[in-house]
C-alpha cells in the first residue's frame, strides 16, 4: 500500500512538471505582437545590443556586480544604463503610423534605423511561482527610427512586423531615439578614479616643473598616513584631516569629454605637449591607474575677469589616460586632486606657501 501511494505521488509530480512545461513552452512561443515594445521585467535583462546602418554597434552586458560592461572592454555609464532600462520598461505606443506616411517611414528606417536586441533570463518552467532551469533568451528585437515632426514621438518597428508605430513614454515630453545610441563614446563611463580610502595604497602626485611640490602619500592601514618628497623627506607634523579630505576627493573623478575623433596631427601635437601634472594611484591589488594633465594654452593677450594676463585656460585642461586616450578635464573636478607637498603640513597657510606660477592653475 505504501509503495502504491509513493508511485501515485511520483506520477502526480511528473504530471505537474509536464503540464507546467507545456504551459510555459506554449507561452514562450507566443509572439510579442507588433505593438509590444516594452519589456516589464527589466531586472532580468542581461544583455542589450544596439547597431545602426553605419557599422556602429554597442554590446552592453550586465556583470554579477550589477555594473554593465561595454563591448567587453569598458564600463558603461550607470546613468545611461538606468535611462535605457526605464525606456525599455515604459515605452508604449502612442499611435500607429498613418497609411499616408507609412511607406515613407519604412523607407527611412530601412536606411537609417537602430536595431535593438534585448536578452533576459527566462525559465524553462515558470508556473505558479515555480521557476526552474534559467537560461538567457532574446526577448525583444525591434528597430528605432527617427523622430516625429513635433519631436514628441519616435518611430519603431518590431522585427518581422508589417506596421510601424509612433512610440513615447507617457508623461515624458521628448523623443527616445538618442537613448538607443549605438556609439561607443556615448556609453563609456567617464570615470577616471573611483576609490574609497581603504582601497588606496599609494597616491603619487608629480609636478615636473615643481619637484619640491611633488609628493607620495602612503596609506598602510587607513590610519598611519605618510606624505613624503624625495628631497624634503617625510612630513613630521602631518595634517591628517587634510590627508583624509584629499583622499576622499578620489571617490568619483570623471572627465568631461572624450576626444576620440581628433585628426591624427592634432592628436599627435597634444600628446607631445608638456605634462604639467601626473597622478598615479596604486590600489591594494598593486594595480595602478594614471592620468597625465596638460594645461591648455590661450591666445597671447588673454586676460581673466580681474584683468590679469593669463597663459592657460583657467577652466579646462587635457588629460591623457591609458593607451594615450585624450580627454577634456575640468579644474573644478581635478583641482582638489592637484595638491602639493606643503598642503599637508599642519598649520601651513597653503595659499601663501604657493608661488604665483603654481596658483594660476586653480
Amino acid at each position: 500500500m505504501k509503495k502504491i501511494i509513493i508511485w501515485i505521488f511520483a506520477v502526480l509530480i511528473v504530471g505537474f512538471i509536464v503540464t507546467a512545461f507545456l504551459v510555459s513552452n506554449n507561452k514562450s512561443t507566443l509572439k510579442s505582437g507588433e505593438k509590444n515594445f516594452a519589456y516589464t521585467d527589466t531586472a532580468s535583462v542581461t544583455k542589450i545590443f544596439l547597431a545602426d546602418k553605419n557599422n556602429n554597434s554597442v554590446l552592453l552586458v550586465k556583470q554579477d556586480s550589477g555594473l554593465w560592461l561595454l563591448n567587453d572592454k569598458y564600463y558603461a555609464q550607470p546613468e545611461m544604463i538606468n535611462e535605457l532600462l526605464k525606456t525599455i520598461l515604459y515605452v508604449s505606443v502612442r499611435s500607429p503610423v498613418s497609411r499616408a506616411e507609412h511607406n515613407n517611414v519604412i523607407t527611412r528606417m530601412s536606411s537609417n534605423s537602430i536595431k535593438v536586441e534585448i536578452y533576459a533570463t527566462v525559465y524553462t518552467i515558470d508556473f505558479l511561482g515555480i521557476k526552474l532551469w534559467p537560461r538567457e533568451k532574446l526577448v525583444r528585437t525591434y528597430y528605432v527610427g527617427d523622430n516625429t515632426q513635433d519631436n514628441m514621438g519616435t518611430y519603431m518597428l518590431m522585427e518581422d512586423a508589417d506596421n510601424a508605430f509612433i512610440v513615447h513614454i507617457p508623461g515624458f515630453r521628448g523623443f527616445l531615439h538618442t537613448r538607443y545610441s549605438p556609439r561607443i563614446s556615448d556609453w563609456r563611463d567617464h570615470g577616471v578614479f573611483r576609490y574609497s580610502i581603504p582601497q588606496i595604497s599609494t597616491i603619487t602626485i608629480n609636478y615636473p616643473d615643481f619637484p619640491e611640490r611633488s609628493f607620495v602619500l602612503k596609506n598602510p592601514d587607513n590610519e598611519n598616513f605618510e606624505v613624503s618628497n624625495p628631497k624634503l623627506g617625510v612630513i613630521e607634523d602631518l595634517d591628517t584631516i587634510r590627508v583624509i579630505n584629499f583622499m576622499n576627493a578620489f571617490t568619483d573623478v570623471r572627465y568631461e569629454t572624450l576626444l576620440n575623433e581628433l585628426e591624427a596631427n592634432k592628436r599627435d601635437s597634444i600628446l607631445k605637449l608638456h605634462k604639467f601634472c601626473t597622478i598615479d594611484i596604486k590600489d591594494r591589488n598593486d594595480e595602478i591607474k594614471s592620468v597625465k594633465l596638460i594645461r591648455i594654452g590661450v591666445p597671447e593677450g588673454t586676460t581673466n575677469i580681474m584683468g590679469d594676463t593669463i597663459h592657460f585656460d583657467q577652466e579646462r585642461l587635457y588629460g591623457i589616460l591609458v593607451n594615450d586616450e585624450i580627454v577634456i578635464a575640468q579644474y573644478f573636478v581635478f583641482g582638489p586632486l592637484m595638491r602639493d607637498y606643503f598642503y599637508f603640513v599642519k598649520g601651513n597657510n597653503v595659499q601663501e606657501a604657493e608661488p604665483q606660477e603654481f596658483e594660476t592653475i586653480f
